[in-house]
Formats: structure tokens, sequence, C-alpha cells
């Protein structure tokens, strides 16, 4: 096993992002699942199998829990937690409505 510098870990990095996200009871499978995923990657011999098959299992868990560009953008078009303020296309689209 060959020592790495632990700014080159995926699993930290992926605790962290768990660790800033406001998740609920509910989430816990998926949170779990996504840091025992960022644990088979690191502990895997053959890292890039594991990137190449696992790490889509991984992406689809954090976009799952919000934790992605990606998905933080849906949840924002949706007005999500990220909508502080309405835009300007949905202001003029109410207008015409005579909203």
């Amino acid at each position: 096993m060959t020592v790495r510098d632990a700014s080159e870990l995926l699993w930290p990095a992926v605790a962290e992002t768990l660790s800033q996200l406001e998740l609920t009871e509910a989430d816990a499978g998926a949170a779990k699942l996504a840091q025992r995923y960022s644990q088979v990657i690191e502990q895997h011999e053959d890292q890039a199998w594991a990137l190449r098959w696992i790490g889509p299992l991984l992406l689809d868990c954090l976009t799952a829990l919000g934790a992605t560009p990606a998905a933080r953008a849906a949840l924002t078009k949706k007005g999500g937690p990220a909508d502080s303020a309405e835009d300007p296309l949905a202001k003029l689209r109410a207008r015409r409505r005579g909203a």
C-alpha cells in the first residue's frame, strides 16, 4: 500500500462535504452510502477501476443529497433553499399572468 498525502484522499473530502450539508435523518442512508463508496474507492487496489465503476455511484449519492454544483443549481431553479431572490424572468412572467 502506497502512502499518499492526505490532501489527495477522496473520503475526507466527501466527509467534509457531508458535514457542511443540512441533512436530516431521512438523508442518513444516502450519506452513509456516499461515505462508504468513497472509502471503497480509496482502499481498492486498482483505483482507476474503482473510480470508473464506483465513482459514478458516489456522484449519484452526492447529487441526491444536493452536494454537487449541478444539484444546487437544480434546487435554485426549482425555488429551493438557495433561492433567496426571485429571478427577473419569473417576475416578468408573473406580471404578464396578472399575478
